[in-house]
């Protein structure tokens, strides 16, 4: 199915119909595997797994694997929502607080989304990079490597927030947890409002952004993704004080930046002029000083 003549709105509505469509079917099937399994981070995983099964089948019968982009920001704060109203976590205000900050930073990174897609007839550079490189083991890498182990990661770090949740405690560290995940996506707007604008001013083509957040970090975008599940885990943390094995949780997002996302995302930039200097004088994800000019 060729979907390319679409405008821009009318692909947008097909996507929110797909989205509702499958957050329906999501939430039909974790009520049913919680009346079968009464377990509601096993159900909740296994709705993950058909919700991400339906964007793939839906995406493959399209031609297009960005319809699994939103996902990323969409899932989240749905997922915690529905905890909160079958488990009773919406209860407390750390419980009401958890789910303000999710919400902040899904709404952020899909306004951030829209703000960038320009329709069905573009597919992520990533992807086509993928299918390129081999295109015969192209439908196992959409299925594996775009779409579930991306799923699998966001899911890895959700349980810590159904613990905190369930939590009464309130501490320092919670509220240093709450500061850090609300502060992310303030970041995260500020980088993306500064490369738009960039882009959107007279630069000679394949010029970089050195200023601004982007002065510090060269992908002050993925700092603050990260920065934002290392406060979610923070708060997990204030809730019990205990570390455990969640704290895998923000490492496994920490070692997707750093060794799939940032690294195809330097090699794609390193065709630009200037950039291997940039490189060279700009911290890679953690804001720093630069380095003189030598």
């Amino acid at each position: 199915m060729n979907l390319e003549k679409l405008t821009r709105k009318q692909s947008g509505l097909l996507i929110l119909i797909v989205y509702m469509l499958t957050l329906s079917i999501g939430l039909t099937s974790y009520i049913v595997g919680l009346s079968m399994i009464e377990n509601p981070l096993i159900s909740m995983f296994i709705a993950d797994v058909i919700m991400t099964a339906i964007i793939y089948l839906i995406g493959c019968v399209i031609k297009n694997a960005s319809l699994y982009d939103p996902y990323w920001s969409v899932i989240p704060p749905f997922m915690v929502l529905v905890w909160g109203l079958y488990e009773g976590l919406l209860g407390s205000l750390k419980g009401v607080l958890i789910l303000v900050v999710i919400s902040f930073w899904a709404i952020r990174l899909t306004h951030n989304w829209w703000k960038n897609w320009v329709g069905f007839a573009h597919q992520d550079w990533r992807y086509d990079l993928l299918r390129d490189i081999n295109p015969k083991l192209y439908p196992l890498t959409n299925l594996i490597g775009i779409h579930f182990v991306p799923t699998l990661v966001v899911f890895i770090q959700l349980p810590a927030v159904y613990y905190a949740m369930k939590s009464s405690t309130l501490n320092i560290w919670i509220f240093i947890g709450l500061f850090l995940s609300f502060i992310a996506p303030i970041i995260q707007f500020i980088a993306d409002y500064q490369m738009r604008v960039f882009r959107e001013s007279k630069h000679d083509a394949g010029t970089i952004i050195n200023s601004g957040l982007w002065r510090f970090s060269r992908h002050p975008n993925y700092f603050g993704e990260l920065l934002f599940w290392v406060g979610i885990y923070i708060i997990y943390f204030g809730s019990t004080l205990v570390v455990n094995f969640f704290i895998l949780a923000p490492l496994s997002m920490i070692a997707l930046f750093e060794f799939i996302s940032v690294p195809m995302m330097e090699k794609k930039l390193l065709s630009r002029v200037g950039y291997d200097d940039y490189r060279k004088q700009v911290s890679r994800i953690f804001p720093f000083i630069p380095k003189k000019r030598v």
